[in-house]
């Protein structure tokens, strides 16, 4: 007996610069960019303020001017991820109460981070029948020219889908129970 086809709606997507899930990725270029930003402002400020002018005095300022912005900047960018996936799983709970009807299989935000995270899927009852799952799918990334030499990341997209397939009911259980009835000549003497 064939498979049951599965049938896939896209529910939303969002691409890996709107939530990578990992704000602190990039951390220590974030930190030497800085360093170098801290070195040119610390040599400006050695013209007024003498004491800058110790080598240990400019390793110390410049330490602390990266690592404050670097964690500003990772900060800035944990905040308006948490924010992204605060919309997004406010999309994907409007289309579980669409579907299902039922307020208590709603996510909440982290629920949603693991599901993206682990690539799961989450099974649904619509109206007590199984077979609705929603899941997560990344999209293949494009080829990319071998002779190419970009120094910047790909940009990843992922989709949310959901995922219906209808519900096996025994019906091939059914079936074999149906041919061996038919076949079994002991059954039809018993039947007559």
């Amino acid at each position: 007996m064939p498979t049951p086809r599965t049938n896939t709606r896209e529910v939303c997507s969002f691409t890996s610069k709107q939530w990578s899930g990992r704000p602190a990725d990039g951390a220590g270029a974030t930190f030497g960019g800085f360093s170098v930003i801290g070195f040119v402002i610390c040599l400006l400020l050695m013209t007024f303020t003498p004491a800058l002018r110790d080598i240990g005095a400019t390793m110390l300022f410049v330490a602390i001017f990266a690592t404050t912005f670097t964690v500003l900047a990772i900060l800035g960018k944990n905040s308006s991820e948490r924010a992204f996936l605060q919309r997004l799983t406010g999309t994907v709970n409007d289309v579980i109460i669409e579907l299902t009807a039922d307020r208590s299989k709603q996510l909440s935000p982290d629920e949603l981070r693991s599901l993206l995270v682990d690539g799961g899927r989450l099974p649904l009852l619509v109206n007590g029948v199984s077979g609705l799952h929603l899941k997560t799918a990344p999209l293949p990334s494009p080829k990319r020219n071998p002779n190419a030499h970009s120094k910047t990341e790909a940009v990843t997209t992922t989709r949310i889908i959901i995922a219906a397939a209808p519900p096996d009911y025994g019906i091939s259980s059914f079936d074999r129970l149906l041919e061996t009835a038919t076949t079994d000549p002991g059954f039809n003497s018993a039947a007559s």
